[in-house]
């Protein structure tokens, strides 16, 4: 692996990997690549999901990244498969089914994801506390799906919360100001009464993880899904990340890439693959790539089933007061040709390295 910069970005990543599983979202696995691959982040450990898929899946989809690339020397937590509120099993059954669908026919040339036994892991909750104490004041926590890991870690170590430079998530969305990027979430395969009922992603996956978290007093800033949608993966990075691979790695990442690409564009009518996560990495390598403005977190409205983020502070829930609403900072526009160029170059550094596999 590359050496990292003296004054590289210490990272914890929180993640519900599903790379290399058939019809399911392939971009956190490339946000921990493009994370292991640079120079500016320092990984010192990761926490294995539940949301795009279960948690034990994300560990075994993770640790076989880590074995491609030949890396043994970062923690892996597996992370809570339950939620701290509400019953997500419709969700799981949901993405079940989409993935032995004919769609599945995507990835007939991908590689198998090796099933392993991931439970001697230890907890998320304790990896990542460990990984905060270790390294006060300069760990940022990345969020790639739920709160609830590390909603759990701060129940068990509330000490930690002032020890956490900052958290990072991808989620959210917001009522935009001129200027800013809306929300355009219209794709074939997710009608919108799945959308509304049964797959409700990261920051509405725990409502409960969420509201401790934003209640822990933790600078939290949301990478939202108002600017992520209008970030891809197309065919023309594909075509440059391909012809940098070298050897087996570069092979089967672009072996594992290239359906997810292939499906988007087909079955979601898309211009090329969502990267939500990857930008949120993206966007702590180089700040300018996302601008922010701060917004109050309406947590009782959050809880009653409404958005976090109202269109203006007059409509802010007015029975808990509204000095006692956290202030978020949330991304709110993106440049988006920046952003693919980073990702391009950093998918390219990736399948250009060699494999120990």
């Amino acid at each position: 692996m590359c050496l990292k910069n003296d004054n590289a970005i210490s990272l914890v990543i929180d993640t519900d990997n599903s790379f290399g599983m058939p019809v399911r979202e392939l971009d956190d696995g490339i946000a921990l690549i493009i994370s292991l691959v640079s120079k500016q982040i320092d990984v010192k450990a990761i926490v294995a999901s539940a949301c795009n898929c279960r948690a034990y899946e994300a560990a075994q989809n993770t640790l076989y990244l880590l074995d491609q690339f030949g890396i043994s020397d970062i923690p892996v937590g597996l992370g809570a498969e339950t939620p701290l509120s509400g019953d997500r099993e419709a969700h799981h059954q949901y993405l079940d089914a989409k993935s032995v669908s004919r769609e599945r026919t995507y990835w007939r040339n991908a590689p198998d994801i090796p099933a392993r036994d991931v439970s001697l892991l230890p907890s998320g909750a304790d990896v990542l506390i460990d990984a905060v104490r270790a390294n006060p004041h300069e760990i940022i926590v990345v969020v790639l799906g739920s709160f609830t890991n590390l909603a759990l870690a701060l129940r068990k170590a509330p000490d930690i919360g002032p020890l956490i430079k900052e958290v990072v998530h991808m989620g959210g969305s917001f009522a935009l100001l001129d200027g800013e990027l809306a929300f355009e979430w219209d794709t074939a395969d997710i009608p919108p009464e799945i959308w509304a009922t049964t797959l409700r992603f990261n920051t509405w996956y725990d409502k409960q993880a969420t509201v401790e978290v934003l209640q822990a007093g933790v600078p939290v800033c949301f990478i939202t899904a108002n600017v992520t949608i209008h970030f891809y993966l197309r065919n023309n990075h594909m075509r440059k990340v391909r012809s940098a691979a070298k050897g087996a790695l570069g092979q089967s990442l672009i072996r594992s890439i290239e359906p997810w690409l292939e499906w988007s564009i087909a079955e979601r009518k898309l211009v090329g693959a969502h990267m939500h996560d990857p930008l949120t990495i993206l966007s702590l390598l180089e700040r300018s790539v996302c601008t922010y403005r701060y917004m109050s977190a309406d947590i009782p409205s959050f809880l009653a089933g409404y958005e976090l983020f109202p269109q203006d502070e007059g409509s802010l829930c007015k029975t808990a007061g509204n000095a006692a609403l956290p202030k978020v900072k949330v991304a709110v526009n993106a440049d988006t040709a920046r952003a693919e160029e980073l990702l391009c170059d950093l998918l390219s550094r990736a399948v250009s390295l060699e494999s120990n596999v």
